[in-house]
């Protein structure tokens, strides 16, 4: 009889932590984990039935994310929304954005048909998660030609990071229709291979979000 090796109890771990991580990511967008509120973790390992330690180091992954703090004697808390934090991840974003976009200009056009399929589902959308994840998926695509890898993973990492302020942003309908239009001409500045004039579109795309949640906060 066939045997097959056992998975290693540190492959085991690793992958534990990574589901926590995810779901806890879902939580804290959902709201489900309040910006700003104490976590609870004897109640939350109960919830996701698992031990504590396990989701201390999920926590902890969500910490270096930017999502959650610790404090030795308060324990871990969600980080609340900041116009701060906006200001400043934005304009990274934007810039990095850029720069793969840049980097990928010989081919940057062949995106053109996904893009717009994409954009086209995105304009459809009429639930908030479905819009969020369209929107993700449009500006992957963007700069998926991109063969810095470690450029790629950096802006991975500041998306997960404002996830919870673009839900926010996407949580006004009335905005949809102005993002869609930034997309569409940011894809046909692609078509005349005019990529300055894409990666302005861009930055105008990822200020106008980030101008809008700055008033949301109550800032100008």
């Amino acid at each position: 009889m066939k045997s097959f090796p056992e998975v290693a109890p540190s492959t085991k771990s690793s992958r534990l932590r990574q589901s926590l991580r995810s779901t806890l990511l879902e939580m804290i967008v959902a709201g489900r984990l309040e910006a700003g509120r104490p976590v609870n973790e004897s109640q939350l390992a109960k919830q996701l039935k698992v031990s504590r330690t396990p989701l201390r180091e999920a926590l902890l992954q969500l910490e270096q994310d930017g999502l959650i703090r610790s404090d030795e004697r308060r324990g871990f808390s969600v980080e609340r929304l900041s116009a701060r934090e906006v200001r400043e991840i934005y304009p990274m974003i934007w810039t990095l954005e850029g720069l793969a976009l840049r980097s990928s200009a010989v081919c940057a056009h062949l995106l053109v048909p996904e893009l717009a399929r994409i954009n086209l589902e995105f304009a459809k959308a009429r639930n908030l998660r479905r819009a969020l994840d369209l929107d993700t998926r449009w500006h992957e695509q963007l700069t998926s030609q991109s063969q810095n890898r470690r450029l790629l993973e950096t802006i991975s990492a500041l998306r997960l990071g404002i996830r919870r302020y673009e839900m926010v942003y996407m949580a006004d309908t009335r905005l949809l229709p102005e993002s869609v239009a930034q997309h569409n001409a940011i894809i046909n500045d692609l078509k005349e291979h005019h990529i300055e004039a894409a990666t302005e579109g861009l930055e105008k795309n990822w200020r106008f979000g980030m101008e809008v949640l700055i008033r949301k906060m109550g800032e100008e």
